[in-house]
């Protein structure tokens, strides 16, 4: 689930970056804001660097997608679901192999629509948790791993343009994202202290219920996200102006 949101900004992190760079590589080909098939340029692009990706983009300051490394992340802090949860030291296997269903730009390229596909995700990582889910006490602490099919992200990204000193800044006005769960399965080891018994029911009914227990911690994890990659979308727009970022 976290992989999603991931995967669009870096996508667009990385089409922004190719425009500013001093050598643009060969397998990278520039998007005008006016062409009139902007959204198919922007996609062809993004999928002909997908191999790049894989294994990371030193020259543009793109990451490795493989595997794709998120760190820490508070899922849930308590609140009226009562239920705390956080990952530790998570990587995302598969995330290379995205594909973009629809992409839209509007108002010049100041705003983005995509609806972005992972057809098959592996997650490895820690996690601690403390609370109730489907009626379910849950409370253990350990490594988890997960597997997720056909999941969805719907990003809407808009841009703010200003002249500052006779040059168009640009900065991030508004990012939104909306997941759409797909199906798979979690297993977290260590529940209730590592009673295997209990942990074996837990487990089971979560992957019976899997549907239902993403939707439970679905929103928390798309507000998560979009305050932490707002963050690292307005450091790079910030930096450049609207021109490099998307060229006439």
């Amino acid at each position: 689930m976290i992989t999603y949101f991931l995967t669009s900004v870096l996508m667009l992190l990385s089409y922004s970056s190719i425009t500013f760079s001093n050598e643009i590589p060969d397998y990278i080909k520039l998007c005008s804001r006016n062409d009139p098939k902007v959204n198919e340029c922007v996609r062809n692009t993004v999928h002909n660097m997908r191999p790049y990706l894989k294994n990371g983009i030193k020259e543009l300051n793109v990451p490795a997608m493989e595997p794709l490394y998120i760190g820490d992340l508070n899922i849930l802090d308590g609140g009226s679901a009562g239920i705390s949860v956080k990952a530790k030291k998570l990587n995302i296997y598969g995330a290379s192999n995205f594909e973009i269903k629809k992409i839209k730009s509007s108002n010049n390229a100041k705003r983005f629509d995509f609806e972005l596909n992972l057809p098959s995700l592996h997650g490895e990582g820690n996690y601690e948790m403390n609370g109730q889910i489907l009626a379910l006490p849950l409370k253990g602490n350990g490594p988890f791993t997960g597997n997720f099919t056909n999941f969805y992200a719907y990003v809407k990204i808009i841009f703010d343009v200003e002249n500052v000193n006779d040059v168009e800044k640009m900065s991030l006005k508004e990012l939104r994202v909306k997941i759409r769960t797909g199906t798979g399965s979690i297993h977290l080891q260590n529940l209730f202290n590592g009673d295997k018994a209990l942990g074996d029911v837990v487990n089971e009914t979560i992957n019976k219920n899997f549907e239902l227990f993403t939707n439970e911690v679905i929103v928390p994890i798309e507000r998560a996200l979009e305050k932490k990659f707002s963050a690292i979308t307005s450091n790079v727009v910030g930096s450049f102006t609207y021109d490099q970022l998307f060229p006439a």
